[in-house]
């Protein structure tokens, strides 16, 4: 079974990220380490693409910022749920 394409697999994906990497810059987050990673400003799954905007990253911090959103994302979905749950669990039986 072959995997469903992405926009990483796109040619203007690997051109942008090329030319974003290619002069060997530092990390825009930690202004420290060589880049080596194009990490989106707004978050691919909350609908960020190239269009929005790419900055360099190192692979520390663009892992730790995926991490932190993925996080953040689980416990909400949590705290939804939970609600929910505690609000089916408690709901008065009074209409």
């Amino acid at each position: 079974m072959t995997r469903k394409r992405s926009e990483y697999d796109t040619k203007a994906y690997k051109d942008a990220r090329h030319k974003l990497l290619r002069d060997e810059p530092l990390c825009h987050w930690c202004q420290k380490n060589k880049a080596t990673e194009a990490d989106h400003l707004v978050e691919h799954d909350a609908g960020g693409s190239i269009a929005d905007g790419l900055v360099p990253a190192c692979k520390p911090c663009n892992s730790s910022r995926g991490a932190t959103y993925k996080n953040k994302n689980d416990a909400m979905r949590i705290q939804k749920r939970n609600v929910t749950q505690n609000g089916f669990l408690y709901r008065s039986e009074t209409p």
